[in-house]
C-alpha cells in the first residue's frame, strides 16, 4: 500500500463557503474531503420560486459530486 504524504484538508459543510474552499484548493498539493449532512447543494435564494411553482426543486438543488466533479 502506497502512503499519501500530502496534507489532508477536511471541509465541513457544502454551502457556498465549503464549495468555494474546495474549488480554491483544487490545484493545491493537498487531499480534500468535503463533509456535509446532505449530498446536494441547495440554492436557497430561489426557494420561494419553488414554493410558488415557478421552478422545480431540481432547478435549485444540485448534487455536490456533480458540482465538484473535476
Amino acid at each position: 500500500m502506497i502512503s499519501d504524504t500530502r496534507p489532508h484538508v477536511v471541509i465541513v459543510g457544502g454551502g457556498f463557503g465549503g464549495l468555494d474552499a474546495a474549488r480554491g484548493l483544487a490545484s493545491a498539493p493537498v487531499r480534500v474531503t468535503l463533509i456535509d449532512r446532505h449530498n446536494y447543494h441547495l440554492f436557497q435564494p430561489l426557494l420561494y420560486q419553488v414554493a410558488t411553482a415557478a421552478l422545480s426543486p431540481g432547478d435549485i438543488a444540485s448534487p455536490i459530486r456533480w458540482i465538484l466533479r473535476r
